[in-house]
């Protein structure tokens, strides 16, 4: 059993140096809403946003709730999405081809026990034609990555785009009208987080799309990069916090101020991924192509192998020299 553990504790001291380890940062990835991964050749994106809506608490929006839906479109009917996307992402990049599209979109019903509601949205797409490679070392372009999509786009009876001009707009007028503020109570307003007159508030709602990621036009070398593992790299950024229409009221009884807010609203961050070692200047992801992970991979066994008979000879030797000494004793 000593034996066993002698070895194993040497072992690891050797090579504890050679496996990589996780950034700090790393531990925000999972979470992305907008996810970008590169690999040989293919770039692949994936879009997981979650609306929540409680404006259903509003003493005049009682009746409030979106609708129930549950829908998809894959294959031959999401071509015309496709083609959508394919044309803004062809405005930043005119070789952009959008294929493989998956899109679900799924409603809860209204919780009182939460009181919240629930908007998710699935989307998912490869990307090519823009890559070059030369020799071994691959260049994406990744300027297509702010996309915005401005026409409505339903599938079904269900609207995933302008959702703002189709479910949101007379509740958006009702809080406009609501717009009283005193002594006790401000009202404020806000669309995609900047503020708006409640006058406006209605026109401002009604242009809401989702399928906008222009937040993410900042170059990706200025995005926050974080070291994942042997298998990859990984860059940062969060495109907006509470997006949407958000209606707040701010009152202050006995001397204390409480705030409350109410609308529809998600967050945005996104995630850029690609092969170990890779580096990026500007929009521009540049990697190696020969097989790095691979041959890193295969590095580490061999590595562990000798580094195993090595430790093996040394606690051979430790012993030999501790029964010499007993030995002598």
């Amino acid at each position: 059993m000593l034996r066993t553990n002698l070895t194993a504790i040497v072992l690891l001291s050797l090579i504890a140096p050679l496996i990589p380890t996780p950034g700090v940062a790393a531990a925000s990835t999972p979470n992305a809403q907008y996810s970008v991964g590169l690999t040989n050749g293919a770039v692949s994106v994936s879009l997981n946003l979650n609306l929540l809506q409680n404006a259903t608490l509003l003493s005049f929006e009682k009746s409030f709730t979106l609708p129930l839906v549950h829908v998809s479109a894959v294959g031959s009917n999401s071509t015309n999405l496709a083609q959508e996307l394919q044309g803004a992402l062809r405005s930043k990049n005119p070789k952009a081809q959008v294929n493989n599209l998956n899109l679900q979109v799924v409603s809860s019903s209204w919780s009182n026990k939460t009181a919240t509601q629930w908007l998710n949205i699935s989307l998912s797409f490869s990307v090519t034609g823009v890559s070059t490679t030369q020799g071994e070392t691959a260049r994406t372009d990744l300027s297509w990555k702010s996309f915005a999509v401005s026409s409505d786009y339903p599938v079904g009876n269900v609207e995933i785009n302008r959702i703002g001009e189709k479910y949101l707009s007379g509740l958006a007028a009702d809080m406009g009208v609501h717009s009283g503020s005193s002594s006790l109570i401000q009202i404020f307003y806000h669309v995609n987080g900047r503020p708006i007159d409640s006058t406006q508030f209605q026109s401002a709602v009604n242009n809401m799309t989702i399928l906008d990621f222009s937040s993410f036009e900042t170059p990706v070398s200025k995005w926050q990069q974080s070291h994942v593992s042997v298998t990859g790299e990984t860059w940062s950024f969060t495109g907006g916090r509470g997006l949407g229409m958000v209606y707040t009221q701010e009152i202050t009884e006995g001397g204390q101020l409480s705030t409350a807010a109410y609308g529809l609203f998600y967050d945005l961050t996104g995630t850029v991924t690609a092969p170990y070692g890779a580096q990026v200047a500007g929009d521009t992801v540049i990697f190696a192509t020969g097989g790095f992970t691979e041959v890193a991979m295969v590095g580490i066994v061999f590595s562990t192998v000798v580094l195993w008979s090595g430790a093996f000879l040394f606690e051979r030797r430790i012993q030999g020299k501790t029964g010499r000494k007993k030995t002598q004793r």
